[in-house]
């Protein structure tokens, strides 16, 4: 981390929750001028029904401004977590996919999500909203990418709009703290343990996916059945260039090889999950 990143990360993450839930406030608010600019409808809040975007909900009611709650379901969401949102985020616009993202991976793309290639959060999760001011639930807290790259007002990567990241500096009791002072509902998966609701079989969940494979068993057979279809699909077939893909030059011998890679794929030392490449 860069040094005034550092001591911008150890100022902002030392205030107490008082003074962090006023300073969120106090951004929301002021940068309402700007949203507006972009939208007569205000913010587009990227609401992932998640225990963060839960907070960044309440905090943006609490504040007064012009918004609209958006989540883009992706086909490979917990059931639970989308369940959660419509019974307690029923204000929240869902965005679906014209195609699921299983079929996508099957049929169009160059190969599974891996944790270095993530085309599926890119076409899936970030793609609406970007003519607006988008307001995330992003934590620097939840990585080193984010502590030392994140602001809390940070131009969009495309350079078309902006991003408000309320609660970067807040960490995790922050967070628990403020849902249980408020009362607010949150999904029940979290009392299961599982501390991220991002897709089932996400790469990113890295060891955890075996944990989501007992839970929800049903999504392992359909991602093995995709993996099955790509590999009828794309081996041994040559790239619009010429040349062997990178799954072929590797000598894999069957979808069954391919998998096995997939799941034991090493971790970035500094993964960011799914918004890194939004700015």
């Amino acid at each position: 981390m860069k040094p005034y990143a550092e001591q911008l990360y150890l100022l902002a993450t030392g205030l107490s929750l008082p003074e962090k839930i006023e300073k969120a406030i106090a951004n929301i608010q002021h940068y309402e001028a700007e949203a507006l600019k972009w939208s007569d409808e205000g913010y587009f809040f990227a609401n992932s029904y998640g225990k963060d975007s839960t907070v960044v909900r309440d905090l943006m009611a609490m504040s007064g401004v012009k918004f609209t709650a958006n989540h883009s379901l992706t086909t490979l969401d917990p059931p639970e977590l989308i369940r959660f949102g419509r019974k307690n985020h029923p204000e929240t616009i869902e965005k679906h996919p014209e195609v699921p993202m299983l079929v996508r991976m099957a049929e169009k793309s160059n190969g599974p999500p891996t944790r270095l290639a993530r085309w599926c959060c890119a076409e899936y999760k970030e793609m609406a909203g970007n003519d607006k001011v988008k307001v995330f639930g992003v934590r620097a807290a939840e990585s080193k990418n984010r502590a030392g790259n994140w602001r809390t007002w940070t131009p969009h990567r495309t350079g078309s709009s902006w991003i408000l990241n309320p609660i970067l500096y807040w960490s995790d009791q922050d967070v628990w703290n403020y849902i249980h002072q408020n009362h607010l509902p949150y999904c029940s998966l979290y009392d299961e343990g599982f501390d991220r609701l991002g897709c089932i079989g996400c790469p990113m969940a890295d060891k955890k996916r075996q944990a989501q494979w007992d839970r929800w068993p049903k999504y392992k057979i359909a991602w093995q059945r995709a993996f099955e279809k790509f590999w009828e699909n794309r081996h041994g077939v040559p790239k619009d260039r010429g040349g062997p893909r990178w799954f072929d030059k590797k000598g894999l011998k069957n979808w069954q090889e391919l998998w096995n890679w997939w799941m034991e794929e090493e971790q970035p030392e500094d993964d960011d999950e799914c918004q890194m490449g939004l700015f």
